[in-house]
């Protein structure tokens, strides 16, 4: 790792100008972005285009805490604005495209209709081209990369992402108050949900790569990343992170060996599960785990359940159509103050709910035809994708994370869409054919981030 991390310097002393820029040069920072996207790609730097947006997005996410980086938050707009400027201007570069937009462009097309019924709709439409570009832009960049470098690509990404978790520990540099929130440990993510949702989509993204490519990862890299993933995620706390990790160990491992298998550990699971919920209490007792499962919060959801039937009220005023993309975030906004004083902060919490107040029930329900419809194509390539799917949808069900486009989940959860659905990708050769407009730089070695 740390010679990865050495011969990657470069890349590393940018995103500390990143920092430094946030901090002191506040709105210099709406430049600086744009600009070494601009620089990375007359390098040819295409791996570290795709991700500076990924520690953008994490910087931007640190925010609540670290005031004087709340800069980040306006200023990752222009870092995919750049990425959708260099796709549209050089689009035969990234020729075949990815399939992955067109399975969920109904969905798209659909979701400027709720923006008539937007309260604020510069935000709405700014969220929803946003969230368009998430998906169109990203598995491009992910498939023009892997054309470049084939799988180092992707050896790369697992590195990276394992920088980000152990960077958190600079955070303790400043002190008890910004590492943890209730005594759960955060790193460089708002909150201790945040960064356990990182752990659980690194899990899930280097056991997909591993499965497609054996060889890709040796034991030792396998033991540092997953090593270093469990620990940050149990120092989180989170609860929902956790089950949605061990839904994918095992619905995933069932599926890839037997559809049928896994059908059947699945209707094991919710049998097993309603007996636990039924004597939850005793069983923590028992196994003395009171402190790690936050027993005091289980039976009010850590305010869960009161935001739920909150949104559930006011879904009623959007339940067919929506309001458009924000209507969640300017709803619970609007009653902010109301819910603290009830004993919850922060939004929905529940993705679905969330997609409701957006785009109604007829976005709902296309948004995860094509999210179903897609995970079930590539199982008939990698079965263990059916494992990720149901983790997904049950980790939905506590965070609103997949309803925004610009937060670090969503963008890991793209490119494992991309890495299982594209035939490119799965079907790979152990010498890929090199595209024809690069010239030498095909013979030029496998870059790291």
């Amino acid at each position: 790792m740390l010679r990865y991390i050495l011969r990657n310097y470069q890349f590393y002393l940018m995103v500390i100008l990143y920092v430094i820029i946030g901090v002191y040069g506040g709105p210099a920072l709406f430049i600086f972005l744009p600009l070494s996207v601009f620089f990375m790609k007359s390098r040819e730097l295409w791996g570290d285009m795709l991700f500076g947006l990924i520690i953008v997005l994490v910087l931007s996410d640190l925010t609540p805490w670290f005031f004087s980086m709340q800069i980040f938050k306006g200023a990752k707009n222009t870092y995919i604005s750049a990425l959708a400027l260099i796709f549209f201007l050089e689009r035969y570069r990234f020729v075949p495209f990815s399939k992955v937009f067109n399975v969920f462009f109904p969905f798209f097309v659909y979701s400027f209709f709720p923006l008539i019924f937007s309260g604020t709709i510069i935000v709405s439409v700014q969220k929803t081209i946003s969230y368009a570009l998430l998906y169109l832009i990203i598995p491009n960049y992910v498939l023009y990369n892997f054309r470049r470098w084939g799988w180092d690509f992707f050896k790369n990404l697992i590195r990276f992402m394992t920088v980000v978790l152990l960077s958190g520990f600079i955070i303790l540099y400043f002190g008890e108050f910004y590492a943890y929130m209730i005594g759960r440990f955060r790193g460089l993510f708002g909150n201790p949900n945040g960064l356990a949702l990182f752990c659980f989509l690194l899990i899930m993204l280097t056991t997909v790569v591993s499965e497609i490519n054996k060889d890709l990862l040796n034991w030792r890299d396998k033991a540092f990343v997953y090593g270093t993933a469990l620990y940050f995620l149990i120092a989180s706390g989170s609860r929902s992170s956790l089950l949605a990790l061990i839904i994918f160990l095992v619905f995933g491992r069932f599926f890839a060996a037997s559809p049928f298998l896994g059908f059947m550990a699945l209707i094991g699971v919710f049998g097993i599960l309603e007996v636990v919920l039924q004597n939850l209490e005793p069983i923590v007792m028992f196994l003395g785990i009171e402190d790690f499962v936050r027993l005091k919060t289980l039976e009010s959801g850590s305010g869960r359940y009161f935001a739920w039937e909150f949104a559930w009220i006011h879904i009623q005023d959007y339940i067919v159509f929506g309001g458009g993309f924000g209507t969640d975030e300017r709803i619970m906004r609007k009653h902010r103050i109301y819910l603290e004083r009830m004993g919850h902060q922060g939004g929905v919490h529940n993705a679905y709910l969330s997609f409701w107040f957006d785009v109604g029930i007829i976005g709902l329900l296309l948004f995860f035809r094509s999210f179903i419809l897609i995970f079930i194509k590539a199982s008939k390539l990698v079965p263990m994708s059916i494992g990720v799917m149901f983790a997904v949808l049950f980790s939905v069900s506590y965070e609103s994370w997949l309803v925004s486009s610009l937060n670090p989940f969503t963008i890991i959860l793209v490119i494992i869409l991309t890495i299982v659905s594209e035939e490119e990708i799965v079907g790979w050769k152990e010498e890929l054919p090199m595209p024809e407009d690069q010239g030498d730089l095909a013979l030029e070695p496998v870059l790291a981030i």
